[in-house]
């Protein structure tokens, strides 16, 4: 019995190094509804801070209506939080060069959790367009980045199909919660 134990602890941990993937946010799941929260709370570590903070204060303008205002706060715990930045280089795909990446939640709940290689707001942008179900498209969106790119803007379309993406999602949930 005392060897059990410790093989158990050692396949987690391993299988989670082995993912090269941090916890996902706890409440990631609140960007799977059809309309975005009134507050999103981010985690971000210390390196990618100042690009998330300029990315989330564009994002959460470009996202408010006078009648839905949306805000955005920091926080530290992974259990308080909804989207995750991290600066990272595992899991980039080596057949191009690749500045960040997300997980979608075409098929499973949104981890929350977007890795950056690059420090560059426009960067974080984009990955936090990937985490609210914007696929690649014009502005922001456009799947290459260039040195040097601004200022921020996204077309209609992008944003629609985000809460396509959304609303898909969320049904897919109630779906899962009622099998």
């Amino acid at each position: 019995m005392s060897k059990v134990l410790p093989i158990v602890l050692l396949i987690t941990v391993f299988t989670a190094f082995a993912a090269g993937k941090s916890p996902a946010c706890s409440l990631a799941y609140q960007l799977q509804q059809p309309e975005i929260p009134l507050d999103i709370a981010v985690k971000a570590d210390h390196r990618t801070a100042a690009a998330t903070k300029t990315a989330m204060d564009w994002w959460t303008a470009r996202l408010s209506t006078p009648a839905r205002p949306i805000t955005w706060h920091p926080v530290e715990d992974h259990a308080a939080c909804m989207i995750y930045i991290r600066y990272g280089w595992e899991g980039m795909m080596p057949r191009k060069t690749v500045q960040g990446y997300t997980y979608l939640p075409y098929h499973k709940r949104y981890d929350g959790l977007a890795t950056v290689n690059r420090l560059d707001a426009w960067v974080v942008a984009h990955e936090i367009g990937h985490l609210i179900g914007c696929i690649h498209g014009d502005g922001i969106m456009r799947a290459e980045y260039h040195k040097g790119d601004g200022p921020f803007w996204i077309d209609d379309e992008a944003l629609h199909f985000a809460r396509l993406v959304r609303l898909r999602a969320s049904g897919m949930a109630r779906r899962a919660k009622t099998s």
